[in-house]
């Protein structure tokens, strides 16, 4: 094991224990129906940072990938003899619809984007359901447990955002250490530059 994939290895076991603790914090974990404004705005800035570490710790992983060439497609088949029609009538043919211009969903946020969790600093009181964040701590935990599948289709993505002449990623500074853990927090100082330092080679269009 080289030193990066140690480093990789260690900060998303260490991320892995931070999400613990931001359950543990409001005890997410027993399933409470309700939770109290306060503790559910610190445990949301807790998962805010631990997102941006966790997406920072998949890029880096991502340029480390050496991606194995794309097999060429098959060629189309040859297409089916018209019947023959009477004279004067005409065959229609209606455009085949893409599967991706139906779908209907958002579009994903962007990499470096903010997190999931509404605004609930507003003029409501009392407490709020936990749900939200109990969905981001369990997608959190599904992407820390298959890092890998999560890096290869990022790679992918930057390979081809890079054979077209797109500008290179950039990311932002350091995420705040604030209550984390030591370890975690000298990763999250480390990280920018090591990603910065990974994208040396990106030619950008700018």
């Amino acid at each position: 094991m080289d030193a990066q994939t140690d480093i990789l290895k260690r900060g998303l076991e260490q991320a892995a224990l931070a999400v613990m603790g931001a359950s543990a914090l409001a005890n997410l974990h027993l399933g409470p129906k309700r939770i109290g404004r306060g503790l559910a705005q610190r445990v949301s800035g807790r998962l805010r940072i631990l997102e941006t570490i966790v997406r920072r710790l998949i890029l880096l992983m991502a340029l480390g990938l050496q991606l194995a060439p794309t097999p060429p497609r098959p060629a189309p088949a040859n297409p089916a003899p018209e019947p023959d029609l009477p004279e004067g009538v005409e065959l229609a043919i209606f455009p085949r619809l893409s599967p991706r211009r139906l779908k209907l969903l958002p579009a994903r946020q962007a990499f470096e984007g903010p997190g999931g969790f509404p605004d609930i600093s507003g003029t409501s009181y009392g407490p709020v359901s936990p749900h939200k964040l109990m969905a981001r701590i369990a997608a959190l935990r599904r992407v820390i447990a298959a890092p890998e599948a999560h890096a290869t289709r990022l790679a992918r993505t930057l390979n081809h955002l890079q054979k077209n002449g797109e500008p290179k990623p950039t990311v932002g500074a350091a995420t705040p250490a604030f209550r984390l853990s030591p370890e975690l927090g000298a990763l999250a100082a480390m990280l920018p530059a090591q990603i910065s330092a990974g994208l040396e080679t990106w030619e950008s269009s700018g």
